[in-house]
């Protein structure tokens, strides 16, 4: 209505958390030595919302992207063959992602090519079978180790319900704020006073969440307030969106202050079991990459290595003297690569 004073909603709000969770989740690593036509922001970028992709070549071009199954699965329940599909590509009537290319199968590589699976009897080396598996493998990336099933939920997904969560608690405190200005409550009289008063009922959330004070009630009753007239702090709701962030950190390992911050000052021994083990966390989705990039690089002789960023890290890794300013297409040495993935390795 005119005149009516806005209000920023909580649909808004997780916009904007959205965009936050999915800087977090993208800046975490680094990808170094990509072939053309990748970038650490597009790797992570699918696998923040695919949960896994796969690596493979095709007509002298790499590429990453989503994928289904498209033949068997071995004794321990893993894809033998898959088929790429488009990233946000278009479903089919039935309600799946339709094959990029009909017809296009890879075979799934879960260890390293060794050298000496292409040299021959008479010592001489096997050039068409290093071809043939060049141009008909493939190398499936994880964001996080699989449950029992093969297919990762998604980051966005698995996220999601918590930022819905967060999203709630500005217009909840903007409306705390607002109960304790002074007003107490309306009143509006009608003959269906049962039905109007569950229908205020489920109004309360409602109007909680889009940060209105009023809600229009109908009965002979005097309807003066709706829940209790304690009112909670605004420090309150911010509390426990700051919780619910720590939370959010912890499920990628990144820094956090804790599920629970106590409003005085902790102890170093209370920080660190407030916090609890997200560094085995941050390792589980590195060593996934890692692992990839090993297999990749025995097929294909690249250099592709992974490595958490400079600004998780806290430190300066590329030799630039400043930490956090990072550039993907940075190319390391060889035995810097085998020194940091020996180092990865010991974590």
């Amino acid at each position: 209505a005119d005149g009516e004073v806005g209000c920023i909603s909580k649909g808004e709000i997780k916009k904007q958390l959205r965009i936050l969770d999915e800087q977090d989740a993208v800046d975490r690593f680094t990808w170094y030595n990509l072939p053309s036509g990748l970038n650490s922001r597009l790797m992570e970028r699918i696998l923040y919302y695919k949960g896994q992709g796969m690596f493979f070549k095709l007509q002298d071009k790499f590429y990453f992207l989503p994928y289904a199954l498209n033949g068997t699965i071995d004794v321990y329940g893993r894809f033998t063959d898959v088929t790429p599909l488009p990233f946000n590509g278009k479903s089919s009537p039935d309600g799946k992602d339709k094959p990029w290319i009909t017809g296009l199968t890879r075979k799934c590589l879960y260890e390293m090519e060794l050298p000496e699976d292409y040299i021959g009897e008479d010592g001489e080396i096997l050039v068409d079978k290093i071809l043939e598996t060049q141009e008909n493998s493939c190398v499936l990336i994880k964001d996080y180790t699989e449950q029992i099933s093969q297919t990762n939920i998604s980051r966005q997904i698995l996220q999601d319900p918590i930022l819905d969560v967060m999203a709630e608690m500005v217009p909840f405190m903007r409306t705390s704020l607002l109960n304790g200005t002074g007003v107490q409550g309306m009143r509006v009289n009608s003959q269906d006073e049962a039905y109007q008063v569950a229908l205020a009922a489920q109004a309360v959330n409602q109007a909680a969440l889009t940060g209105k004070k009023w809600i229009p009630t109908q009965g002979s009753v005097d309807f003066q307030e709706f829940g209790t007239p304690t009112l909670a702090k605004a420090e309150e709701y911010l509390l426990a969106m700051q919780s619910l962030d720590n939370y959010r950190l912890s499920l990628y390992g990144l820094d956090n202050g804790g599920l629970f911050q106590k409003k005085s000052h902790m102890l170093e021994a209370e920080q660190k079991m407030n916090t609890g083990t997200t560094g085995l966390v941050l390792r589980d989705s590195l060593q996934c990459r890692q692992d990839a990039c090993m297999i990749i690089n025995s097929v294909w002789g690249l250099d592709m290595w992974c490595m958490p960023s400079e600004t998780v890290l806290g430190m300066d890794t590329n030799g630039d003297m400043i930490a956090g300013n990072e550039d993907s297409s940075y190319k390391q040495e060889s035995t810097e690569t085998t020194e940091e993935g020996g180092e990865s390795n010991d974590m």
